[in-house]
């Protein structure tokens, strides 16, 4: 009972409104590969858009679907701006060189950013490619067929939720490419994409073809990709790259979107490439760290999507209270002490008290049983000195 009102508490003084909180700007790391907040930059600076055109079996057509940096709708944090892709039904392409190029060598490589789908998705991807460095490599014609060396990223259509990794390897025998395919998660990824909440997407990957990837900080799958239970497939890039040990990763120097979306709206935000865990940490938590809820907040949020979370919070917590209060007052159980039933555990049993009714005053010690003795004897001695007379007249 307590718990549930302190609940009740709690969900009273919760704000009908999301409460507006100061985003603090974040500094570029100048050690990261690349690093991009959208908050004080203008999109032409750094990024280029595509004006390739996609040809396709029956038309060509252009990637000529809008983007714009601009804070969501709801905006929770003034100033915290996201590159958006607004178009609906359109073909979208957009680019960015490096800062410094980055070679899969000897330093594992991680890559992040910042997914929040604001419309009801149909048909989207949002995912990111690290586009391969070749002397072919032109932002403004980045399309399709453009070389990747990494695809990384979310991708929903009809009913199937995908978190696509695909990295593209070279043959060191023939010089050829392959793309590894890593399996889908197990864990059901609905949620990401209907919620309309931004999300954070992690890849962390090693030499040793050894994967980690999480969402919201939280793993949800890691493996190795030189394995027999990845898929193989043929690249389209007919271009060979110079093998390198390990996984043969080519060097990196732009990172893209290359999208189609039916529904539009789609933010990104916060983007990362690093070959230092350490700095990636940091600017997590510089980032999407300062946005999180607390943790009541967050408790009150999960129980939207999992109403049977009320009761396990009554159960953990406010079962413990209870105990906890049994313990410390023990006597608040048995009643006011004012009253006659109270008493503590550690007292004698009691017996139960009978009502009293109207009775002769009984002897309290030795003194007075005798005095009741004698009284009783002269009151018979009357009595049979009476009766004797009461004889002696009736005989008259």
């Amino acid at each position: 009972m307590m718990f549930g009102r302190l609940l009740l508490a709690c969900v009273c003084l919760t704000p009908a409104d999301p409460v507006q909180a100061t985003y603090r700007l974040v500094q570029v790391p100048e050690e990261a590969h690349f690093a991009e907040t959208f908050d004080s930059d203008p999109l032409d600076r750094r990024w280029v858009q595509s004006k390739a055109v996609k040809e396709t079996d029956a038309e060509a057509l252009k990637y000529d679907g809008q983007w714009v940096v601009e804070e969501p709708a709801a905006a929770m944090y003034p100033g915290n701006r996201a590159l958006v892709m607004k178009s609906s039904g359109r073909h979208h392409a957009i680019a960015a060189d490096l800062h410094t190029p980055f070679n899969f060598i000897h330093t594992p490589l991680c890559l992040q950013y910042e997914v929040r789908f604001g419309r009801d998705v149909e048909c989207s991807g949002a995912y990111i490619k690290l586009l391969t460095q070749t002397h072919l490599l032109r932002l403004s014609q980045f399309n399709e067929s453009t070389p990747y060396s990494v695809m990384f990223g979310p991708d929903k259509c009809g009913t199937s939720h995908r978190l696509h990794l695909i990295v593209r390897v070279t043959d060191s025998s023939n010089g050829r490419n392959q793309e590894i395919h890593a399996p889908q998660p197990v864990d059901d990824l609905t949620v990401y994409f209907t919620d309309r909440q931004p999300h954070l997407y992690t890849l962390q990957l090693y030499q040793d073809s050894r994967y980690e990837i999480f969402i919201d900080q939280s793993l949800i799958s890691q493996g190795r990709l030189l394995t027999d239970e990845v898929q193989y497939t043929e690249s389209p890039d007919s271009q060979p790259e110079p093998p390198l040990s390990g996984l043969g990763v080519g060097s990196v120097a732009a990172l893209g979107l290359e999208l189609w979306s039916l529904s539009g709206e789609v933010m990104f935000d916060n983007f990362l490439l690093t070959d230092d865990l350490k700095l990636a940490e940091r600017w997590t938590q510089d980032t999407w760290g300062q946005k999180q809820p607390g943790l009541l907040e967050r408790l009150l949020i999960a129980t939207n999507s999992r109403p049977w979370l009320w009761g396990v919070y009554i159960f953990t917590v406010g079962l413990p209270i209870t105990l906890f209060i049994s313990y410390m007052w023990p006597d608040k159980r048995f009643g006011p002490p004012d009253q006659d039933y109270y008493y503590k555990k550690s007292d004698e049993p009691q017996p139960d008290r009978q009502p009293e009714r109207d009775q002769p005053d009984r002897p309290t010690s030795l003194s007075d049983y005798g005095a009741v003795s004698r009284e009783g004897a002269r009151r018979r001695e009357t009595q049979k000195v009476q009766r004797k007379s009461d004889l002696e007249v009736e005989n008259e």
